[in-house]
């Protein structure tokens, strides 16, 4: 703009600008800094008061919708919120308290079995509703529900699959409207992108995935924060954090650290642009072990395109694959019975490349995803899995990854002695788990296999959890990755050991961790971490056809052009 600057009033002229749409008093222009006005002069005059005008209104307009997102609800709303869900939850907790006594009673004529069934789809049905129908955070919390078939009946687990990506999705139009304004600057689409999908990929509680085409052929997925969600998400959160409190001493675990350490990741997962960050970290750490060797990645992670990643959209690489929530669907159309040999072999196959990766991601760098639900693992053609949606990480430091090689390597060696049980609970111990007074045996308390190995018997009177009073939030998405991942061994009926497959890495953990030569760098951190894409770094033969296919065109045109001026400049002369 310092070319303008001649053309522009002086600092003492009062500013002929409008200003929150009232105008400006018309004032005398100085003149000595206009003698030099000519007829590009009051163009660009023009000029500069146009983009001023813009970007003041771009700038409010911005401004406006930035304090409408991240304000937050409203006490009324979550008031109405937070009772909407007691009223859903509670009817569904306490038939299983006060039917079961109305059968003992005589008033139930139903044999036990007939009962439960009877509550656990009625339980099940309102507890869906209910869900849907608040949508917000709850839906994440039924997403962890609906992959735990190790402790939930299936009613439950069948009905709250939807939650993982179908919820009602957010109008084509509104979604065509944030990514322009937000890629575009409010400009039209088609300067970056040829192509997008109205109907989404998949829906869920903070954003939703189109399909898209670049401009440059390039097939991609665009993520859309959905709009006026983080205040209902943020006023979610603070319910369940008291329905926490409420219940502390009456639930196996107290679960209000769980939902301050869910709060604190929400952060990221409601900026795209820390998400895009957190993918690149990902795809690097699952490509390295604890030693810093560069390994083949387990599995597929999508990468943002570069340049193209804002606080509310996020462009990356196209996953073409079928969501774990409906793998059971596509293999029922393809013949395949998950229970067969085959599908236990695919199963292994998933539960390999999901354990690996994580594996490393603790070991290699302590970069962890936090949120593998089956609707953010994708298996691919050829058995081949991806995993995406990285905004919900974590990051254990050096010490925290030290403590767990430790538990893991003292769990993978449980034999149920005395011994290994005193052994598991110093682990325990280490990372700064309490026990609630008056514990006759606090090492038997501490007896729970990590990472995943949780008892079936956790939600009953006589699971040690019951005892457990608190646990660092550092380690509250590490264990609900490993939980979710044992819920999938489960839900594919496949018998699987994190912490023995674990322990291997463990150990190069603790020789790289502890060596006094040199202190390694997290696994993103290094030389090796860049990476090509999720195709990976091969050259691919469709990709050097549309290289050469683009130079011929570029020749073509320029050879145009040569012969266009040539003729001009002959019928010039003539």
């Amino acid at each position: 703009m310092a070319f303008l600057k001649p053309y522009l009033p002086t600092l003492a002229e009062p500013s002929r600008i409008p200003v929150h749409g009232v105008p400006a008093p018309r004032t005398k222009l100085s003149h000595a800094p206009w003698k030099r006005v000519t007829h590009f002069g009051h163009k660009a005059h023009f000029l500069a008061a146009s983009l001023m005008i813009l970007t003041a209104k771009r700038t409010k307009r911005c401004a406006s919708r930035q304090a409408q997102e991240s304000a937050t609800l409203p006490p009324l709303q979550r008031l109405q919120r937070s009772l909407r869900f007691y009223s859903a939850i509670i009817p569904v907790l306490g038939q299983y308290i006060f039917r079961p006594w109305l059968r003992t009673l005589g008033v139930e004529k139903m044999g036990e079995d007939e009962l439960i069934a009877e509550m656990d789809d009625w339980g099940s049905k309102r507890l869906q509703e209910a869900l849907l129908d608040l949508g917000g955070f709850y839906v994440k919390t039924g997403q962890v529900l609906s992959t735990r078939v190790d402790l939930f009946s299936k009613p439950y687990t069948s009905r709250l699959r939807i939650l993982q990506d179908s919820l009602p999705p957010v109008d084509a139009e509104s979604i065509r409207e944030i990514v322009s304004e937000e890629l575009c600057g409010g400009g039209d689409l088609s300067e970056l992108i040829r192509e997008l999908d109205d109907e989404p990929l998949g829906t869920a509680s903070i954003a939703q995935v189109h399909r898209g085409v670049l401009n440059d052929g390039r097939e991609v997925a665009i993520k859309v924060l959905r709009p006026h969600m983080e205040p209902v998400l943020r006023g979610d959160v603070a319910n369940l954090k008291l329905f926490a409190l409420t219940l502390r001493g009456r639930l196996p675990v107290d679960y209000y650290p769980v939902f301050c350490e869910l709060e604190r990741a929400l952060d990221g997962e409601l900026d795209f642009l820390s998400e895009a960050q957190s993918a690149l970290k990902v795809a690097a750490s699952i490509r390295h072990n604890a030693l810093g060797k560069e390994l083949e990645a387990p599995l597929v992670v999508p990468l943002p395109i570069p340049g193209m990643a804002t606080r509310k959209v996020l462009v990356m690489d196209f996953i073409k694959g079928t969501p774990l929530s409906k793998l059971e669907e596509r293999a029922k159309e393809l013949g395949i019975d998950l229970g067969s040999s085959a599908g236990k072999a695919l199963g292994r196959r998933i539960l390999e490349a999901l354990t690996t990766a994580y594996g490393r991601m603790v070991f290699s760098s302590g970069f962890i995803h936090g949120d593998p639900h089956p609707g953010n693992i994708f298996v691919l053609e050829g058995g081949k899995v991806a995993l995406i949606d990285c905004g919900q990480v974590a990051q254990l430091f050096r010490e925290q990854r030290l403590l767990v090689a430790e538990a893991v390597l003292a769990a993978a060696a449980y034999d149920g002695s005395r011994g290994m049980i005193e052994l598991l609970a110093k682990c325990v111990r280490k990372f700064g788990v309490t026990f609630f007074e008056g514990q006759a045996d606090e090492d038997a308390c501490a007896d729970v296999v990590f990472p995943g190995g949780y008892s079936k018997e956790e939600f009953s009177d006589k699971s040690p959890l019951r005892q457990l009073k608190s646990f660092p939030m550092e380690l509250v998405l590490l264990g609900r990755a490993s939980v979710l991942v044992k819920g999938v061994a489960a839900r594919l009926d496949v018998a699987w050991s994190v912490a023995k497959k674990w322990a291997p890495l463990a150990k190069d953990a603790i020789a790289a961790l502890c060596s006094e030569d040199e202190c390694r760098l997290p696994a993103w951190a290094l030389s090796s971490a860049a990476h090509q894409g999720a195709s990976g770094s091969r050259l691919r033969f469709r990709d050097a056809a549309r290289g050469c296919a683009a130079l011929v065109r570029r020749w073509g045109t320029e050879k145009a052009a040569t012969i266009l001026t040539s003729s001009s400049k002959e019928k010039s002369k003539d």
